[in-house]
């Protein structure tokens, strides 16, 4: 059974914040989607001992093991010399923190227009389909974590709908929201961890949501 859960999003309205459905090929997608979240989020201890392991492709294999369309994850694993602190303070230089990042992981520091703008749409479309932003300012609406975790959610619900034109609608949206936003931003965020020098886990994990993001809408497409 596929369970889901929000982290970084909030349901509104009281609803359920957990269900199970049986695995499909979109449980399977929102699987990928969430595990890529977490790997975008600051490092706990946990996470370390997966990266110096070598699981965070098993994970993301894990998840996708029923996607409809093939996709290679790769291999990346974590030096054993890089203990927790530095990995986390690694996150930081990358993604976020005082002064510049590297290679910021907040979508609206990219492409034209002001930040704010682009959070207030990102707030107007979580609102329309009954979500909110957690109150954590480290993952905000534009964060690539709530964006992965976005998709998380529209994948889940096209995969519980009771209905071809639920699911559709559902379907159309996930379509919309890469194109809009994920595919418009990711490459060039992409390019800076890679241009930043990161350590390989992190070049390795941002070129596979490339990859991942770009094989999915062409699956939405089809």
């Amino acid at each position: 059974m596929f369970v889901y859960s929000l982290d970084g999003l909030k349901m509104t309205g009281g609803a359920a914040m957990d269900v199970e459905i049986e695995d499909n090929e979109h449980t399977a997608r929102s699987g990928v989607y969430n595990v890529l979240a977490g790997f975008f989020t600051l490092p706990d201890p946990e996470a370390h001992a997966a990266a110096v392991a070598g699981g965070w492709p098993a994970q993301l294999r894990e998840a996708g093991e029923m996607l409809a369309f093939e996709f290679d994850f790769g291999a990346a694993a974590l030096a054993n010399s890089v203990e927790g602190s530095a990995f986390e303070t690694e996150y930081v230089r990358l993604f976020g923190g005082p002064g510049t990042p590297a290679a910021s992981i907040f979508a609206g520091d990219y492409g034209e227009g002001e930040r704010m703008d682009r959070i207030a749409e990102l707030t107007r479309q979580f609102e329309y389909y009954g979500l909110a932003a957690s109150d954590d300012k480290a993952r905000s609406p534009d964060h690539l974590a709530t964006e992965c975790e976005f998709m998380q959610y529209l994948a889940f619900k096209e995969a519980a709908s009771s209905s071809k034109r639920l699911a559709g609608s559902y379907h159309r949206a996930q379509e919309g929201f890469i194109e809009r936003h994920l595919a418009s931003w990711l490459p060039a965020f992409s390019e800076k961890v890679e241009q930043a020098q990161g350590l390989p886990i992190y070049v390795w994990v941002s070129q596979t949501a490339v990859r991942f993001v770009e094989a999915d809408l062409a699956y939405l497409r089809s």
